[in-house]
């Protein structure tokens, strides 16, 4: 009798124990599709996405999860599952599982972000996880919401990971938001806390246009193992997803950086790369060194600065290939060579050149930094001082002197 009884009390404590100890799952993907509810355009392509997961799923010992934002008006798939507002899918081979409907949600919101992660954990633990976010993009700066280039505090987070469950990228017309940088490494800082016993969230890829910047890979530094992402803006059909879901499903096993470069190199874009956090301290560090020797050239000669062959992404001259950069000024192509730490420079930006390869986990990849003109500069500088790069780098001291003669 004894024995039965110590039996019953091992089941019951099994039973009792986290979901983190009963991780079934090798890995967890989930793709939060953010639709743009202006048009259809986005929407359709990620329905065509959805059909690429679905060719092949996640394969065994692995789930990939979606939560879609439909547009308001409702529209379905070949599956009649309605997508009016909110959803939520499981990808299997051949067909989509409904999850289940959440109703208008706001996708920009970083409550919103939370809770598809906390349910991702809740019903499909797993030793590895994987975020993408499908949606339009902007770079580092986000227009829309708390804590915005436009909001009275920039960098500010209004989040609660208690809450019951209910911009940079992430744009949600209906809800006039978005989800800023520091609004996804809060999300992923505390998921890790509560989640992630063994370190951090494994890989966040941007389905989206610019994410692909040192002032995200070194703001994401503690809350993620790997990014992936373009500088440049991207195609409406995004990712690869039918060789990111072939790869799940063939592959039993494989590591986080092995899942991070077969998403970037299945990408038709050189543009977009793999990279490691861990090594956005040693890139940022090596682009502080520049900015203090640019910061003394520019006081000794009285001089601002030029550079040639360089490479800007976007519409606008915000973001520029730090790589190039770097490169300019090593080989010298700058208006600053007349300064007595020139030889210093030069040293400093072959330095920088290579922090840069040594945070690439693809043999391929840019970086972009951000280097606006002084309209633009004057517009988004509180927003961009509240970065972590800016509070660690003289980067946007460098800016200051540059573009508003700020000494």
């Amino acid at each position: 009798m004894k024995k039965i009884f110590l039996i019953v009390c091992s089941i019951f404590a099994l039973i009792a124990l986290p979901a983190t100890c009963h991780a079934i799952n090798e890995w967890t993907t989930i793709v939060y599709m953010v639709n743009d509810d202006k048009d259809t355009v986005l929407e359709d392509a990620n329905f065509r996405n959805l059909n690429s997961l679905k060719s092949w799923g996640a394969g065994e010992n692995k789930t990939i999860l979606v939560q879609l934002d439909g547009m308001s008006t409702g529209s379905s798939d070949e599956q009649k599952l309605n997508y009016k507002g909110g959803s939520r899918l499981r990808i299997e081979k051949s067909k989509l599982i409904d999850e289940g409907a959440l109703g208008e949600v706001n996708m920009g919101s970083p409550q919103t972000l939370w809770d598809c992660l906390k349910w991702a954990h809740e019903k499909y633990p797993a030793k590895h996880y994987a975020l993408v976010i499908n949606s339009h993009g902007s770079g580092v700066f986000t227009w829309w919401g708390e804590g915005s280039v436009s909001s009275s505090e920039p960098g500010k987070v209004v989040f609660n990971p208690d809450r019951r469950s209910g911009r940079f990228v992430a744009y949600d017309h209906t809800d006039k938001d978005a989800l800023t940088i520091f609004e996804i490494t809060e999300v992923l800082k505390t998921f890790n806390a509560r989640y992630k016993s063994d370190g951090k969230f494994d890989l966040v890829a941007f389905d989206a246009c610019m994410p692909g910047g040192i002032e995200v890979l070194y703001q994401l530094r503690d809350a993620c193992e790997f990014v992936v992402g373009s500088p440049e803006t991207t195609p409406i059909s995004g990712f690869n997803y039918d060789a990111m879901a072939r790869f799940m499903s063939r592959n039993a096993d494989f590591a986080p950086d092995q899942f991070a470069a077969d998403m970037a190199e299945k990408l038709n874009s050189s543009l977009i790369g793999a990279w490691k956090t861990s090594q956005a301290p040693q890139v940022l560090f090596a682009l502080n060194q520049l900015a203090m020797e640019l910061l003394n050239a520019m006081n000794e000669t009285g001089k601002t600065f030029a550079l040639r062959g360089q490479a800007a992404f976007g519409k606008g001259t915000n973001y520029w290939d730090l790589y190039k950069v770097a490169e300019a000024f090593y080989r010298e192509n700058s208006e600053l060579n007349g300064a007595s730490n020139r030889a210093v420079i030069k040293q400093m930006g072959r330095d920088l050149m290579e922090a840069i390869t040594a945070a690439r986990v693809t043999d391929r990849g840019t970086i972009s930094v951000t280097w606006p003109e002084k309209a633009d500069y004057q517009k988004y500088r509180n927003f961009y001082k509240a970065l972590d790069a800016s509070r660690d780098s003289k980067w946007d001291e460098v800016l200051d002197r540059r573009e508003l003669g700020i000494k």
